[in-house]
């Protein structure tokens, strides 16, 4: 069988959820059932990336060149197409080539979070990286234009996505209502529901769960829209303040276009023990910490938490997406309205010396107390601070 994925960026494992996951599955695709897969990108990766190997790779270049991805199709003799989160593309590969293929559509991000795609910041960062004055100036002219645009279409995207596509994989059931919702479906039968896989193939053994470090970890692309890392920033912030923690550090691993932006306002603010990774593995640093952080406003799954159990690290996640009450998912979850408490819940955790929490954040005002029920406490964790 062959099999061509088309994602937005070239693949690497260390890039982004997404290419993590096109990577596994490539992997596993080729060892497994000996399928022959291929790949095509819209936008190149830096050259310090490992990539992952395909039988075959073609770099599309611009979203409007159908006509030569329709001809890689054909020439590399495709059985299946997977789409990652390429909306309103299998309408234009099933009108061309018809039935002869199969056309799956999996969708890593929060149904609708498109929206955000066309905002005045991104136009005039878009302006910022291209050249040709006249150009950026008929762009921002026209942004409100191209705003009420893409609004309209987007929903039209998510309807033809779904109708010309064989299957569309999502990673939560609690992300059906909502996609269904967005582009105005009205049955449910082409849904399938596939959790992430997990990422690595080795677990932390749990005879060496008191060696773990006094460290609070993030793995995530740096931008503010949606991981919101300036949350972690603040809250730290207040932490260092407490003596009790002076020997406990924040390690973030990832990179972004808020980076600098972040490493700014550490500096600016003389906050301690902040330690920005870059673009790196993150497996040995989840050997080491003791909690990880998430604070993104929307995901979909949020692979790094799963990453995080792998590891015995205790995660921390707003509650902010619905997939985080799947079973089995068993983390701690702030409520999403108790922004101000961030750094009481980290000051709990690192306190309490255990592994495995859960707390369900009831929905009362908050009132100067922990807004929680009794936690469930399996095993004890953490080294004494």
């Amino acid at each position: 069988m062959n099999i061509l994925f088309v994602n937005t960026f070239d693949v690497s494992p260390f890039l982004g959820g997404t290419e993590r996951i096109t990577d596994t599955l490539c992997r596993e695709f080729r060892k497994r059932c000996l399928c022959r897969c291929y790949l095509a990108y819209y936008e190149g990766i830096d050259s310090l990336y490992k990539k992952t190997v395909f039988d075959g790779r073609l770099c599309l270049g611009s979203r409007k060149n159908v006509a030569l991805l329709i001809d890689y199709i054909v020439k590399k003799d495709i059985d299946v197409v997977l789409l990652q989160g390429q909306l309103g593309l299998a309408k234009g590969i099933r009108q061309a080539i018809g039935k002869k293929i199969k056309i799956i559509f999996a969708h890593h991000l929060y149904p609708g979070v498109e929206r955000e795609d066309v905002s005045w910041s991104n136009s005039v960062l878009k302006c910022w990286k291209s050249r040709g004055l006249m150009a950026n100036m008929l762009r921002l002219t026209a942004y409100p234009i191209l705003k009420v645009k893409h609004l309209y279409a987007l929903p039209l995207k998510y309807k033809d996505t779904y109708d010309y596509s064989d299957k569309v994989v999502l990673l939560s059931s609690e992300l059906i209502q909502p996609f269904t919702a967005f582009g105005h479906i009205k049955d449910t039968d082409k849904f399938s529901v596939i959790p992430n896989t997990l990422s690595f193939d080795i677990f932390f053994p749990f005879e060496k769960i008191y060696e773990k470090e006094k460290v609070v970890l993030i793995v995530s692309r740096l931008v503010e829209n949606p991981k919101r890392i300036s949350l972690a920033l603040r809250s730290w912030k207040e932490l260092m303040s407490d003596d009790r923690l002076a020997d406990w550090k924040l390690v973030i691993v990832g990179s972004g276009s808020d980076e600098n932006n972040y490493k700014s306002y550490v500096a600016e603010n003389d906050i301690k023990n902040i330690y920005f990774e870059g673009n790196k593995n993150p497996l040995p640093y989840y050997q080491k910490a003791s909690v990880f952080l998430m604070t993104s406003a929307l995901e979909s799954w949020g692979l790094t938490i799963t990453e995080a159990q792998q590891f015995g690290v205790v995660p921390v996640a707003f509650d902010s997406y619905p997939s985080l009450h799947e079973k089995n998912r068993c983390f701690l979850i702030i409520w999403k309205r108790i922004f101000i408490s961030f750094e009481i819940y980290i000051l709990y955790i690192i306190f309490s010396h255990i592994t495995f929490i859960v707390i369900l954040v009831t929905s009362a005002p908050y009132n100067n107390q922990l807004p929680i029920r009794q936690p469930v406490i399996t095993h004890k964790f953490f080294p004494t601070p």
